[in-house]
């Protein structure tokens, strides 16, 4: 491609605005109609401007009144050169341009004319020639959305939905059995109580798509379940583009409102570092328990009072959403090299409320289901994050590339809660609190190369290595609770002395992952064949730190508020500090991840290619419970596990737009690190404790596939696809103490799943002329599980015959989007809802519980303004609510309320 010069600019809209001046039009693939993405439309004679065609392959360049000649041209495609096109004041002249490819540069196209993977019709060509069932969304699609992260994006993947905003279910199963790889390499979690990487973490506005691959291929690592999640970034553009972007937005329930807030804090964690004063004091020993050394009593005193006396919810108004972000990327060419690279930072600052219910269910004597316990909760919450991704790529030539890329990202949660409970058993009331902080941190750094050695039949070779470094970080967490006889007129709520009461609680987690995998690709003349590797080892350390406020032997008033209550000059006294940080609150884990893998490619007849290949992967997973202040070690847990994982995908081209798929592989899932920790942590709004269980085993799963897919037009396709897998010990989430209602994790003998996936993108064109610029997008998940308990059930579950723990029976996406022309607006409304899930299990007699369906439904409207584009959004226009119900009785309930943003963004 030649040298674009200081006018260069990125198309930006199929329509130019009202009074454009100037040509605009679609470059396209006279073969197949395909609008051809960056290609060049350069003015030769009359003017000297030249601008690249969009994602859909439009363009347009602004000219004075008269007469031009432009020259068209693309990669491996011959170029066009279009004489005496005419240009009138305050109009557009329409020129569309189909080129042919230039059939001496064919050997190029498989480097030099790669798909642009941010466009819809681009994934969908990706997807017709792939080896293995997979879904995919795109940045142009993400785009029409109002979703503003990745967790937001997925659930529009055919069968995904997405549990708290953030962890992503593929086939109604989350967790261990849906791996997340960031540009082919695994990330780890910073969440200890959960498996799933938190996908709220990355912006829509770093991805390029996200792609679900549903179907094993070896050459994936072996845990698998409900599929992979492929997340892409943005790569260097082919152009220089400046583009900043600001947001303002909010909801029906918060901005504005009076919320929940914490006193303590500072600007540092309105930009997503943590406050010094949230650590734990200096004062307090490191190496030892609190009060172990023999101290003095006027030691002792002085370490108590060292801890911040900050325990009651503030009251703030809420302020409105605001995010901002940048990016500058540009590719730089020397002869037959290339020099490219793209940097972008964002920022995002975020007040909420959540008001709602919960209860804890139990039977009465005459078994009977009631609310023995029921609260109002409120809970107002303020995050902020911040995110930086830098790529730089080199193109040697066209046989040797490397690139770096390197992403960071952090944010800050600050909840504080505050609730009122009826208990009718112990006829008491609860007033209680909790002030809580995190904070979220992820490095990662990939290198990546692409050789093609020029031997064996032209082999490539690819690998990428990888370092990451995930943290969370847990201080002062501080929970109190004050009770008071409800049948007693007038009685004060007191300090009940009791667990879970004037408590403070410390934790830190951090793991570093680093590995690599290798890739070599063989095209031989009668089959293509691919073997591999991959090395990943995970290196975890948590340590958790406790204390509890006790009442001496001096009286204090126990009806005081708990600040005057744990005032310095009652502390020593009247009150003590107690470290209850307990033997299993620290442990150090490694996971270590080595596998290799060959495949073969075939075709046997021209209709017909087959994928197969077999993977060996060995894991080798060690749980060290350590002392918390010593760090010497304890107990230890290991699991050794050598897999061999096989796969086989068939695919049947009926016409060249339709294919017919089918497959099989024998895949597993681990258990988690937090899984298998002893480790206790309190439930605060469900007042109940979680702890793990190191006794579990992996999961080994049977996968079949199957599906046929018609790509009717560029960004069109049909689609019916159906599954079923056979899950071997399958780990779930369980009560295990009825009357607490504290939870675990336990293997069941095994499950089945059974599934039907329907799928259907199209423009209305294809009714009439007159709605080509409406299209229409719908697809349905309907799946049947169920969960064989085997013939010895631990914890005595209440139902023998129930659907998987987390699978919904259903889950439907519906979109429609108008682009009208002559105004460069666009609009897209979207629906979106799961059917009914278990939550959790329940045990002895108590029924599962469930949660209910969230229908959800969007809008979503864009204006172009010239360079600009304005954005407006309008989400759970429905307002619906979360709601969790054991049988009768609803254990949880809120709303989200109906939010709304506006963004501006401009491409310079």
């Amino acid at each position: 491609m030649e040298d674009m010069g200081d006018e260069a600019m990125l198309a930006e809209s199929a329509v130019p605005p009202p009074g454009f001046t100037g040509i605009h039009g679609r470059v396209t693939d006279e073969a197949n109609g395909e609008g051809l993405i960056e290609a060049t439309v350069k003015v030769v004679t009359g003017a000297q401007k030249q601008v690249l065609t969009d994602l859909d392959g439009f363009y347009r360049v602004a000219l004075p009144p008269g007469k031009y000649d432009l020259r068209v041209f693309y990669d491996v495609y011959q170029g066009r050169r279009i004489t005496g096109v005419i240009v009138n004041k305050g109009k557009a002249t329409r020129l569309d341009v189909a080129l042919g490819a230039d059939e001496g540069a064919v050997q190029e196209v498989v480097v030099e004319a790669r798909a642009d993977r941010r466009a819809e019709g681009a994934l969908l060509q990706e997807r017709r020639k792939a080896a293995a069932v997979s879904d995919a969304i795109s940045a142009q699609e993400i785009a029409r959305t109002p979703d503003s992260s990745a967790g937001d994006a997925v659930k529009r993947v055919v069968s995904a939905t997405v549990v708290d905003g953030r962890y992503v279910l593929l086939r109604g199963l989350g967790g261990r059995y849906s791996t997340t790889l960031l540009n082919g390499a695994l990330l780890p979690s910073p969440e200890p109580d959960e498996p799933s990487v938190p996908l709220d973490i990355f912006p829509t506005n770093l991805l390029a798509n996200l792609n679900v691959v549903k179907s094993y291929t070896p050459d994936l690592p072996g845990t698998f379940g409900g599929g992979t999640l492929l997340i892409e970034t943005n790569s260097y553009p082919s152009e220089f583009e400046f583009k900043p972007r600001i947001s303002l937005g909010g909801d029906s329930v918060t901005t504005f409102r009076e919320r929940n807030s914490q006193r303590q804090g500072g600007f540092g964690e309105a930009l997503g570092f943590p406050s010094s004063s949230r650590q734990l004091p200096n004062a307090i020993p490191r190496d030892s328990q609190l009060g172990a050394s023999g101290e003095s009593s006027e030691v002792l005193a002085q370490q108590y009072r060292s801890f911040p006396n900050i325990w009651q919810a503030r009251r703030t108004t809420a302020l409105p959403n605001m995010g901002l972000g940048v990016s500058v990327g540009d590719t730089l060419r020397f002869g037959n090299s290339r020099l490219g690279y793209l940097a972008s930072a964002n920022y995002g600052h975020r007040d909420g409320v959540q008001e709602g219910t919960f209860a804890r269910a139990s039977r009465d004597e005459t078994d009977t289901l009631y609310a023995f316990e029921s609260a109002n909760n409120t809970q107002g919450f303020e995050t902020a994050s911040l995110s930086g991704l830098g790529s730089v790529g080199f193109q040697l030539d066209r046989d040797n590339e490397l690139t770096w890329f390197g992403l960071y990202t952090r944010g800050t949660d600050t909840r504080t809660h505050t609730a009122t409970a009826n208990n009718l058993v112990r006829t008491e009331r609860y007033e209680s609190t909790r002030l809580q902080f995190v904070s979220r941190q992820l490095f990662f750094n990939q290198l990546r190369g692409f050789h093609r050695l020029g031997l064996l039949g032209d082999a490539e070779l690819d690998w990428q290595a990888n370092v990451s470094r995930v943290d969370r970080d847990e201080p002062d967490t501080r929970d109190t609770l004050y009770s008071s006889n409800f049948n007693v007129p007038g009685a004060l709520p007191t300090f009940p002395n009791q667990p879970n009461s004037g408590e403070r609680f410390f934790a830190e987690l951090g793991e570093t992952s680093t590995g690599g995998t290798v890739n070599l690709t063989l095209p031989l003349s009668a089959v293509k064949l691919k073997a591999g590797g991959l090395a990943q080892v995970s290196f975890r350390d948590f340590n958790a730190r406790r204390f509890r406020y006790i009442l001496g032997n001096t009286p204090v008033d126990r009806t005081l508020p708990p600040e005057q209550l744990f005032a310095p000059e009652n502390l020593g006294t009247g009150i003590t500090v107690r470290d209850s940080t307990r033997a299993d609150d620290a442990y150090d884990a490694y996971l270590g991840v080595f596998s290799g893998y060959v495949s073969a490619d075939t075709q046997p007849l021209e209709a017909l290619r087959l994928v197969g290949g077999l993977r060996l992967e060995s894991s080798h997973q060690v749980l060290t419970l350590k002392d918390p202040f010593t760090g010497a070690a304890d107990t230890e847990n290991r699991a050794d596990y050598a897999n061999l994982l096989p796969a086989l995908n068939a695919i049947y081209a009926l016409t060249p737009t339709v294919n017919l798929r089918a497959g099989y592989s024998y895949t597993l899932a681990r258990p988690t690190f937090r899984e298998l920790a002893p480790f206790i942590y309190f439930d605060f709004v469900r007042r109940r404790n979680v702890s793990g269980n190191p006794d579990l085993e992996q999961t080994r799963i049977h996968n079949v596939d199957a599906r046929v897919e018609w790509f009717a037009g560029e960004n069109e396709v049909l689609a019916a696809s159906a599954f079923y897998k056979r899950f071997v010990n399958p780990i779930e989430r369980v009560i295990n103490n009825p009357e607490a209602q504290d939870l675990t994790y336990r293997n069941a003998a095994g499950a089945d799943t059974y599934g039907l996936e329907l799928e259907a993108r199209a423009s209305l064109g294809r009714l009439t002329e007159s709605l080509r610029d409406v299209r229409v997008g719908a697809n349905l998940t309907l799946i049947q599980s169920e969960v064989d308990l085997g013939d010895n059930v631990v914890g005595a579950q209440t139902n023998r015959r129930r659907p998987l723990q987390g699978q919904s029976p259903y889950v439907i996406n519906l979109n429609v989007g108008y682009q009208r022309p002559g105004s460069g607006t666009e609009f897209t409304v979207l629906y979106n809802v799961y059917g009914p899930r278990i939550s959790e299990v329940g045990v002895q007699r108590l029924p599962d519980v469930y949660e209910r369906p969230f229908h959800r439904l969007d809008i979503s409207v864009a204006q172009q303004l010239g360079s600009a584009q304005l954005k407006l959004t309008a989400a759970n226009l429905l307002n619906s609510s979360v709601t969790l119900r054991q049988d009768s009785v609803v254990v949880q309930s809120y709303k989200p309320g109906v939010a709304f943003s506006a963004s501006l963004g401009w491409s310079l």
